[in-house]
């Protein structure tokens, strides 16, 4: 990608969902029994640190099916990031706790946007990597 600045939002969506859950829209604080919603946390977070790092390594490589394996990984993080929450670990069972009510729903935000910047990113990536071959016709 030529503009760097759009290499920034994924950065910027893995540190949502890696400190989001914690800070943010934080959830139930952990006491003696710790809830689904701080499993979602903690997971959140590594998929998060592992979003932002897919995000720096395409800042510092050149290669485009370096590139291109990156962003569809960013694209796979993003589902994990959509899924965790709702499928996989889950929050407070309670509509009113504020894990349910308010990181939920963020973190289904966050990995819909990372979704789509991924998928938006692989199809300029993609047709980029492609536009530089020749084809040829026998």
């Amino acid at each position: 990608m030529k503009n760097k600045v759009i290499l920034f939002l994924p950065i910027i969506l893995g540190l949502l969902a890696a400190v989001g859950p914690r800070t943010i829209f934080a959830v139930c604080p952990a006491g003696e029994m710790k809830m689904r919603c701080y499993d979602t946390a903690q997971w959140e977070l590594v998929v998060g640190v592992v979003y932002v790092l897919a995000g720096i390594g395409l800042f510092l490589t050149k290669s485009d099916k370096l590139r291109i394996a990156l962003i569809a990984l960013q694209t796979v993080l993003g589902l994990v990031v959509l899924l965790i929450p709702t499928v996989l670990v889950g929050v407070c069972s309670s509509p009113m706790m504020h894990c349910a009510s308010v990181t939920r729903p963020a973190l289904f935000v966050i990995g819909v946007l990372q979704i789509v910047t991924g998928l938006v990113s692989l199809y300029f990536e993609t047709s980029k990597s492609l536009a530089g071959r020749k084809l040829k016709v026998s």
